[in-house]
């Protein structure tokens, strides 16, 4: 059954900092897909060396991470680095930045064809868009709003014109998990959240797991 499919296996792994105190010694963990898992531990004693192994984050360890093919991971820092210059809205959607893109080429295009040009530049354009079209299409990137939307809504994020500077700490640590589900990864790892949201591959944003710290 796909459920019962191991799609994560750590291997072996040691971490020992420069100042050669050895925080992992020889982990061994699996997990299946669906599988949520809360790691516990004082102060100090790796786990969020872990986590950041598990998301790719830190790649110095010794020991061997491997991902099965077509799974992602979505990382969430204890202390999310936010962008002070931008809204509620620009912050989630980093979890979507390539259908952004996609997206915002796609008008470029619509507004550049409204111009005077040659017959070349016109196909050209216009075969662009072609590509452009299913490349969101594939992504539902059509559908990006209502995504954006109900993962705003999930984690009950501020206004989306909001700006990031104004945020309290709470709201500063759920806007970025709001993006997190917008990127619908696999596996989702945080190190300190008290709530997270369970990504879902059909809706981007998802129920709400307490104490969820993997999955």
């Amino acid at each position: 059954m796909a459920d019962e499919k191991i799609i994560f296996s750590m291997v072996g792994v040691s971490k020992t900092f420069t100042n050669q105190k050895r925080v992992l010694n020889n982990i061994y963990l699996s997990f299946f897909y669906g599988a949520k898992i809360g790691i516990i531990g004082l102060n100090g004693s790796g786990k969020s060396t872990l986590m950041k192994i598990i998301a790719g984050i830190d790649k110095n360890f010794d020991g061997e991470v491997v991902f099965s093919p077509g799974y992602t991971v979505g990382y969430l820092e204890q202390e999310p680095r936010l962008d002070d210059s931008k809204t509620v809205r620009e912050v989630v959607e980093e979890g979507c930045a390539t259908t952004v893109a996609l997206l915002k080429e796609y008008e470029e295009i619509n507004q550049k064809l409204c111009e005077p040009m040659d017959d070349d530049t016109m196909a050209r354009l216009i075969e662009r868009q072609g590509e452009l079209y299913e490349k969101i299409d594939q992504c539902n990137g059509w559908e990006l709003d209502s995504v954006l939307e109900r993962a705003m809504d999930a984690l009950r994020c501020p206004d989306p014109d909001e700006p990031v500077k104004h945020l309290s700490g709470g709201e500063r640590r759920r806007v970025p998990c709001a993006a997190c589900c917008c990127s619908s990864p696999t596996c989702c790892c945080s190190t300190s959240l008290r709530t997270t949201s369970t990504p879902s591959r059909s809706t981007g944003s998802n129920s709400i797991s307490s104490n969820t710290r993997v999955r």
